[in-house]
């Protein structure tokens, strides 16, 4: 490789790991701000929560307390349903984060950036990361070389097998 070659390959990197940071960046951004509002979220919902409780424990409750109660509790457990899959979602945003940091470190390396075995390293370390079994999959798919739309097809495939019901532990 002539000087000129290794001087386009340098701006190339530069560029890849000024890209990656910029994702990176505004992912992190993205969830702090989601955070925020999660957080007022939760508060509503406790509240919520306690508002039930107490009218559990109220002695001579009638029909239409009896309904607001059942209605409340719906409306708490759909709340919290909703929060494990915010949680799902952060815990997904964090490892993106993760290999965008390592993935531009990796590439700014010069003296590793050709070395086989750096590379292989970090995708061992990536798919150790993974917590969710979609995680794995997609991983899997674009590892055996199938392209983002066939890999998001096949999650989905295997998504629509399992009952409504499940959810994902993480």
């Amino acid at each position: 490789m002539d000087q000129k070659e290794l001087q386009n390959l340098f701006c190339f990197r530069e560029e890849a790991a000024r890209l990656l940071l910029l994702c990176n960046t505004q992912l992190a951004l993205s969830v702090t701000q989601s955070d925020n509002d999660i957080l007022s979220l939760s508060s509503v919902f406790q509240d919520l929560a306690a508002i039930c409780s107490q009218l559990e424990g109220e002695q001579n409750t009638s029909s239409k307390l009896d309904e607001l109660h059942q209605q409340i509790q719906h409306s708490v457990n759909n709340g919290v349903m909703a929060f494990q899959f915010y949680d799902r979602l952060t815990q997904q945003l964090s490892h993106i984060q993760q290999t965008m940091d390592q993935l531009s470190l990796l590439i700014q390396d010069s003296d590793n950036l050709a070395d086989e075995d750096r590379w292989l390293s970090l995708r061992t370390h990536l798919k150790n990361s993974y917590s969710m079994a979609s995680e794995h999959q997609i991983y899997d798919a674009i590892m055996e070389g199938k392209t983002k739309q066939q890999a998001l097809e096949m999650y989905q495939q295997l998504e629509k097998q399992q009952d409504d019901d499940d959810i994902e532990l993480f």
